[in-house]
């Protein structure tokens, strides 16, 4: 009785293990979708149906939205002490920047291209890990 007992805990833990990790890589690629939506969105200015719809989805990956990362407050006076999100935002702006992307056809960087190579890196990937314990419970 006392071996099923311990087995019966030792899988319970392994399925609580598994299901964290499962919810971490869930948290993880929502907050990647968040910084490939704002990667995108930046460069472009003027008002359209496809910048609208980008935008819808990168407040669908916020925490306003389905996001999974908390913003951390000063409980007394609300101050925000880290944002994964902003940080999120930061990193691919600067990581943009830095990306070579300009077309042999054009004399402009091709934009969809720089994000999709941000959001490819090993970089940002350990970027995101970093964000791990912002992961709402």
């Amino acid at each position: 009785m006392r071996h099923f007992i311990i087995s019966l805990l030792s899988l319970t833990a392994s399925s609580l293990a598994l299901s964290d990790e499962k919810n971490a890589d869930q948290a993880r690629l929502m907050l990647k979708n968040y910084g490939l939506s704002h990667c995108i969105l930046k460069p472009f200015k003027e008002n359209s149906a496809l910048e609208k719809d980008i935008g819808l989805s990168a407040g669908a990956y916020s925490f306003m939205g389905k996001g999974m990362h908390s913003v951390l407050q000063n409980e007394d006076t609300l101050q925000v002490l880290h944002d994964p999100y902003k940080e999120t935002r930061n990193y691919v702006y600067a990581a943009y920047e830095q990306t070579p992307s300009i077309s042999k056809h054009s004399n402009s960087n091709v934009v969809f291209y720089a994000c999709l190579e941000v959001y490819n890196s090993e970089a940002f990937d350990s970027f995101i890990k970093t964000q791990d314990r912002y992961i709402a419970d």
